[in-house]
């Protein structure tokens, strides 16, 4: 039943060259076969000669063969075109100011010297020194002139006079210098009597005024509070004990000097000061208003003692007019004193 086939001898050689013709294998061995030995003459050679296909050498297959690795290979990147660059746009503004400095630098040229580098050094003023040989001038008359005011300046004694010295002393070493030039010279003390002014009363009464504003501006502003209680007199105590104490002390500085009628100036003038600063809820806080009115009074009654002095009808009618109305004791026994000597 089998049929027993037996190949012939170039069907076996046909077998046994087949497995050697795979693609695989001939690719690398396309390069060793020259074109003599393909030749398609017998159907032996032409089984050979498939899968023997020859490849350009550009293929991907060349390209795969190369040693060199892929990630160490490197690729030229394309040239990018450089522009040129673009010329700058002139604008009207800068065309004006080049030209202008052109203009300038046009101007300021010096003209050219050849013989020396430095040719700006000729438009400097050169003080020539002058010959040993030669005379010189004679001096011009204003010259002459404000040399010789200088002299007669220099000739003055610059030493200031004794009263310019005096300026610089103070209120008790004036009063010292006059009290050692009395004494040394007793005839002097009439002819300085005669010639020393009236006391000038403005100051202390501008200053006694400042400090009643003081008063006032001390007061404060507010609708929870009276401008006279117990709150207003804390914010005011310094400015009351500083108005006491100026009017204390020009009131006596008077009365030492024995300047009576300035006394009694200085009393009218500043009653009315006194007139007018704040009268206090507390009847305790007014100690400083009753006092400044009791000095005052005071004051007056010690010039009222003196035998020597006068006082006019005019000035008594204006105490009597200020003290009217007080309650205070000194007040009421000055104006007493004042009525009686009418």
């Amino acid at each position: 039943m089998f049929n027993n086939y037996t190949p012939t001898d170039s069907e076996e050689e046909v077998s046994d060259n087949s497995s050697l013709n795979l693609p695989s294998l001939n690719i690398n061995s396309m390069s060793l076969q020259s074109p003599q030995h393909t030749s398609p003459t017998s159907p032996v050679q032409m089984i050979r000669s498939r899968g023997s296909t020859q490849f350009p050498s550009s293929s991907s297959l060349d390209r795969m063969t190369t040693t060199t690795p892929v990630f160490t290979r490197h690729f030229p990147s394309p040239t990018r075109c450089s522009s040129p660059p673009k010329p700058e746009k002139k604008t009207c503004m800068s065309s004006r100011l080049s030209a202008s400095t052109e203009r300038i630098r046009r101007q300021l040229d010096f003209p050219p010297d050849d013989n020396q580098d430095f040719s700006i050094l000729k438009l400097l003023p050169v003080i020539k020194k002058a010959d040993p040989q030669h005379v010189p001038c004679q001096p011009h008359a204003s010259e002459l002139e404000f040399l010789a005011s200088h002299q007669t300046k220099m000739q003055k004694n610059t030493t200031p006079s004794p009263l310019q010295l005096a300026k610089g002393l103070t209120k008790s070493q004036l009063v010292e210098l006059l009290t050692s030039l009395t004494e040394a010279t007793p005839s002097l003390s009439t002819s300085l009597a005669k010639l020393l002014p009236k006391p000038d009363l403005s100051g202390l009464i501008t200053n006694l005024t400042y400090l009643n504003q003081n008063i006032y501006k001390a007061i404060p502003v507010t609708r929870l509070s009276d401008r006279t209680d117990s709150l207003a007199f804390n914010r005011v105590t310094t400015h009351l004990a500083a108005f006491k104490k100026s009017l204390v002390e020009d009131l006596n500085m008077l009365l030492e000097a024995g300047q009576w009628a300035s006394v009694l100036e200085y009393v009218i003038l500043a009653w009315d000061i006194v007139v007018v600063t704040p009268v206090w809820d507390n009847i305790t806080h007014n100690t400083s208003r009753r006092s400044c009115f009791k000095h005052m009074a005071s004051s007056v009654i010690r010039v009222l003692k003196i035998k020597d002095f006068l006082i006019s009808e005019s000035e008594r009618l204006k105490l009597i007019k200020c003290m009217t109305g007080f309650s205070v004791r000194e007040v009421m026994l000055c104006k007493e004193k004042l009525l009686e000597g009418k």
